[in-house]
């Protein structure tokens, strides 16, 4: 038996109760495991990790977008995209001669437009116009109309062509010969040709026009003139391994 005092005896032997308490508390100790035993029980003085179901993740916090910007646009960062966007400022008009060229814009109910001094080498551009008339009694080399809205164009002839681009309810009359007239992106063009504009074959070219109207003079000067919708609708069939495609005829053409 081990001698009173609880101290070991001198030749070694097993420590009393209360020192291997002692021993098992004391950090630098280590303790044999049996196979399958864990390394800390639970509730263990040596425990350092405790294995608790995490709470969930708080939601992420969005931040606020700021207010819209009065009279703003919506292409800046933080506008909101709802405000409604600033008028484009308004071009003053122009009318100017530039070597054989004339530049003719942003007027608005003008009926006074005319061009006097033209030769056949001259171009003119007439564009971002509405509501005015331009008048070009002599020969000239090619027309260009682009952007107009509800104006009248009167012109002699063309050497070149007449071309009307993004144009709307525009009425344009030739009263003597051009080879060509082309439209592109139009709606509401209404063309006056002359006979001797039939007389010399001219060409009509379209493409991503609607409501167009060629007017042809009568027969005879009592005659009325003639009013002819150009067609909008084709029709494809195959024949051969190639596409035919014909004009479907409007209804009283």
């Amino acid at each position: 038996p081990p001698p009173p005092g609880g101290e070991a005896p001198p030749g070694g032997g097993s420590a009393p109760a209360h020192a291997r308490a002692v021993l098992l508390l004391h950090p630098r100790v280590r303790r044999r495991r049996r196979p399958g035993q864990p390394r800390h029980p639970v509730g263990h003085p040596l425990l350092c990790h405790v294995h608790r179901e995490l709470p969930p993740p708080p939601p992420p916090r969005h931040r606020p977008l700021p207010p819209p910007r009065r009279g703003g646009g919506g292409g800046g960062r933080g506008g909101g995209g709802g405000g409604a966007a600033a008028p484009a400022a308004k071009k003053p008009p122009k009318m100017e001669n530039n070597g054989n060229k004339w530049f003719i814009e942003n007027f608005e109910n003008r009926e006074d437009l005319a061009i006097e001094d033209c030769t056949p080498r001259t171009a003119v551009l007439f564009v971002k116009n509405t509501q005015s008339l331009l008048q070009i009694p002599g020969k000239i080399n090619t027309l260009s109309i682009d952007s107009c809205k509800k104006c009248r164009i009167l012109v002699g002839s063309c050497v070149a062509s007449v071309e009307i681009i993004n144009c709307q309810s525009v009425q344009i009359q030739v009263t003597g010969t051009t080879p060509m007239i082309t439209m592109d992106g139009c709606a509401g063009v209404i063309v006056y040709l002359s006979q001797q504009c039939i007389d010399d074959d001219v060409a009509i070219v379209s493409s991503k026009c609607s409501e167009m109207n060629v007017v042809l003079p009568g027969k005879t000067e009592d005659e009325d003139p003639v009013e002819i919708p150009v067609p909008e609708q084709f029709e494809t069939k195959i024949k051969g391994g190639k596409l035919e495609t014909t004009a479907l005829s409007h209804v009283g053409a």
